[in-house]
């Protein structure tokens, strides 16, 4: 089963999320092809710390046991979602999203000791350095270039228009253990075990 490590993002910041998805939609060039982009299912939104892939059952309980340790050695902390940004370019564009503000250097540390974890349980080293991210769309396999390079253009106007706007912060208190599904309809998700950070509780 294809596993990874999450944290759940709140409703209402959710709504807000959403609120962009459907802002952006309405950009000049995705409302005239809107199947340029493949968007993320609100539902569905969160912020992944560290995905696994394919996990066996043995190490799915090594890693629950990892996490209820890491987690009761952190405490709670808050994020926010901050600017609009991409994968790989403006002028390349895979992968839309919103980046993360906030105790970064508690995300970080989180982050570091869910990476160390991984290792001790023989997943393979993250080939790329951790940048905290809400995947709000992706480029869809049969974009048509030119079209994709006009939309990306508008989506990087916006972003730099929307670099004043108030996000709703939430306070980060569970770890999530989710396995992913993949289907036609797109990835489901469920959850295998949630860790509450309760160092000092």
């Amino acid at each position: 089963m294809r596993t990874f490590i999450a944290l759940e993002i709140p409703h209402a910041v959710k709504q807000q999320l959403q609120a962009l998805q459907d802002r952006l939609k309405e950009l000049p060039s995705l409302r005239e092809q809107p199947s340029l982009l493949r968007w993320t299912n609100t539902q569905n939104l969160h912020l992944t710390l560290r995905f696994l892939g394919e996990t066996e059952e043995s190490r799915r309980h090594l890693l629950q046991n990892g996490l209820t340790a890491i987690a009761a050695r952190h405490d709670p902390f808050s994020l926010s979602p901050s600017v609009l940004g991409c994968f790989r370019s403006w002028t390349n564009l895979r992968v839309l999203w919103v980046g993360i503000e906030g105790d970064a250097v508690a995300l970080m540390a989180l982050q570091a000791d869910l990476e160390s974890l991984a290792r001790q349980v023989g997943f393979p080293p993250e080939r790329n350095r951790f940048s905290p991210h809400i995947t709000l769309a992706r480029t869809a396999r049969n974009a048509a270039r030119p079209a994709l390079r006009v939309a990306s253009e508008q989506l990087r106007r916006t972003a730099e228009e929307d670099e004043s706007q108030i996000w709703s912060d939430w306070r980060v208190s569970e770890l999530h253990f989710i396995r992913s599904v993949l289907g036609p309809g797109g990835a489901q998700y469920f959850n295998l075990a949630t860790c509450a950070l309760s160092k000092g509780a």
